[in-house]
């Protein structure tokens, strides 16, 4: 998901030549406060003007006590959006509203209720970052959260917790977020990023490092950014031909009545079925062709 400032036109209409899944065009801190007007029907325009591409458009719109958010959600929710972040959140109470603000809007302008993501929970500060279980709880909207390897150093979260450039000490913290976001169902798990423009290297460590920690996607400030994410958050061709052999090697031994086979040094399970499944089926959305797999019947737990 590529970061846009939601006040350059033109940054916005050009950026999904880049290849990112989605775009956030940004009406918070990349904003200046007298802009912000302007910014919101540039956002809008952009929406309108994007909505056929299969790529998704977010908008994050100011926190609730800063006077602005109600004008940019009045400004963005239009037929092409697909979700909002919601700046310094730390209510669930903020989630809860902002979720009923969407139905009502969805309502009033005939877009299916419910169809508008909550994107993240915002957890941009210590105590956000504490209760980001509740956050993501607080609306069935929230489908992505969290921070794997910590908050970007330099950011607002970095700041709260008074990390300032340590890095490494953040990933205590993005291991929190990611247990609290999948203990509330979350799936898709956000990964750390950079705010480092050039530094390439450092992406790629970060976004290794992130799915490790249990990432799925994770973010990008720059063009540049977009190629290293895609292709260390895709199924790389080893996973896919061992997640094919694993299903396979499973399914014949559920054909002769066995719930568990040796696969080379190994014992598999359901359990391993079930993420071997689950990266045949990041790959498929990945649009890469994994060939048939045999059908399995997997327990529900």
């Amino acid at each position: 998901m590529l970061f846009v400032p939601g006040d350059k036109l033109d940054w916005m209409l050009k950026a999904p030549k880049y290849g990112a899944d989605a775009l956030m065009f940004d009406l918070e801190d990349a904003v200046e406060v007298s802009r912000k007007p302007a910014a919101r029907n540039a956002v809008a325009t952009a929406i309108k003007e994007l909505r056929p591409g299969s790529f998704g458009r977010f908008v994050r719109v100011n926190g609730w006590r800063t006077g602005q958010v109600l004008d940019d959600l009045n400004s963005v929710v239009i037929e092409g959006l697909d979700g909002v972040s919601l700046a310094k959140v730390e209510d669930p109470e903020d989630i809860a509203a902002l979720d009923r603000v969407l139905g009502e809007l969805e309502r009033s302008r005939g877009l299916p209720v419910g169809s508008i993501e909550i994107c993240g929970a915002g957890a941009e500060t210590a105590v956000a970052m504490y209760r980001l279980y509740d956050l993501c709880m607080a609306s069935p909207r929230i489908k992505r959260a969290g921070a794997a390897c910590g908050p970007t150093p330099g950011g607002d979260a970095a700041l709260s917790l008074g990390l300032n450039d340590a890095a490494e000490e953040g990933i205590y913290f993005g291991a929190y977020s990611v247990l609290q976001a999948r203990a509330a169902g979350i799936l898709h798990i956000e990964g750390s990023m950079t705010g480092q423009l050039d530094d390439l290297d450092l992406v790629r460590r970060l976004a290794e490092k992130s799915k490790r920690m249990g990432a799925t996607w994770a973010m990008a400030i720059h063009p540049s950014h977009i190629p290293i994410i895609n292709e260390v958050f895709s199924p790389s061709e080893v996973e896919i031909n061992e997640a094919r052999e694993i299903v396979s090697a499973f399914a014949d031994a559920v054909a002769r009545g066995k719930a568990a086979v040796r696969y080379k040094s190994r014992l598999i399970d359901y359990a391993n079925i079930r993420a071997a499944m689950t990266v045949l089926k990041r790959a498929r959305v990945a649009g890469v062709d994994v060939g048939i797999i045999p059908s399995i019947e997997i327990p529900a737990y």
